[in-house]
């Protein structure tokens, strides 16, 4: 017998051992396509997440530029209203009272022959000292006296008190004239207030 006989030959052999390397080879490469389309969706995935947070990051960088654009665009109202550059313009402020409706961009400046010459315009601040400048300003040649405005504004004598603080406080700033006369009764006197400048609501 020979010393082969029963066993396969040395061909056969190699080609069942290159047979099992080849199906390992296969199941092993079908194990890593696996693996790499699961890393593959997951690259996908983080990239769709990247973009997307890219995106928020950009929209919330213009908003907060619009942002400090608008509160620096304030800021500088806010300095032009309270220092103007026009060297004729003068902050007048009067009382307050919540319940005179505030009258804004305005003007109270009367004809030119009412007034003496050169008087710079005064912005009136506060809607009292704004509404009572509009009653003196009807007929900018009249005497006023703080009754007669309280009338003229269909308010109670209860009002005549607060209404001559604020015509105290718009003379004192040059925008009326004040000046007294006896009343004819004991020693008081009577104190009238007349326009003395061109005025305009802030």
């Amino acid at each position: 017998m020979s010393q082969h006989e029963g066993h396969p030959s040395s061909a056969d052999w190699v080609a069942q051992d290159l047979e099992q390397l080849l199906h390992e080879c296969d199941a092993l490469i079908e194990s890593h396509d696996e693996q790499l389309r699961r890393l593959r969706a997951s690259i996908t995935d983080l990239e769709t997440e990247r973009e997307h947070a890219c995106r928020k990051r950009d929209q919330a960088r213009r908003v907060l530029e619009t942002l400090r654009a608008a509160v620096l665009e304030g800021q500088q109202l806010r300095a032009a209203r309270t220092q103007s550059p026009n060297p004729h313009l003068r902050i007048v402020s009067g009382s307050e009272d919540s319940s005179v409706p505030h009258a804004s961009s305005e003007t109270g400046t009367p004809g030119t022959s009412q007034l003496p010459p050169g008087n710079p315009v005064v912005l009136i601040e506060g809607p009292r000292s704004v509404t009572i400048m509009k009653v003196i300003s009807s007929d900018g040649r009249r005497d006023w006296t703080a009754r007669a405005v309280t009338d003229a504004l269909g308010e109670s004598a209860d009002a005549v008190r607060r209404n001559r603080c604020v015509l105290e406080t718009l003379c004192g700033r040059g925008v009326l004239t004040k000046k007294q006369s006896p009343s004819g009764r004991g020693n008081g006197k009577n104190v009238f207030y007349r326009l003395a400048a061109p005025w305009q609501a802030a």
